[in-house]
């Protein structure tokens, strides 16, 4: 093997280190979105009464009539249900990538 294949080797096991350590630690994952707090984002009809509340384990925060909070262990509709109980009418609610129909908040704000 010459010194000129050697180094074309080398190379491309550079290249395809970096590609992969990019694809690897260089998207964001569900769980990266669940710990800055940002899984369930939840508008509220009115503001929030308090600041933050602990709901099925994690903290909800919130500023006015928005809301969020990380990933809990739990179906996203008990978590909206457990908001609407506990923080009042939700008008808006989305865990990670799905965002509850008008039927979905209506049933959540009756369980409350």
């Amino acid at each position: 093997m010459t010194l000129s294949q050697v180094s074309g080797r080398l190379g491309a096991l550079a290249a395809a280190s970096v590609i992969s350590a990019t694809l690897l630690f260089g998207v964001p994952t569900q769980a990266q979105a669940a710990s800055n707090g940002s899984y369930y984002k939840i508008e509220l009809a009115q503001p929030a009464a308090s600041k933050q509340e602990l709901l099925r384990s994690v903290v909800v925060k919130c500023e006015g009539t928005a809301c969020r909070a990380p990933m809990a262990s739990t179906a996203a509709k008990n978590m909206c249900i457990s908001v609407a109980r506990k923080l009042g009418s939700v008008s808006a609610f989305t865990a990670g990538d799905r965002v509850f129909t008008a039927d979905e908040l209506a049933a959540c704000n009756a369980g409350a």
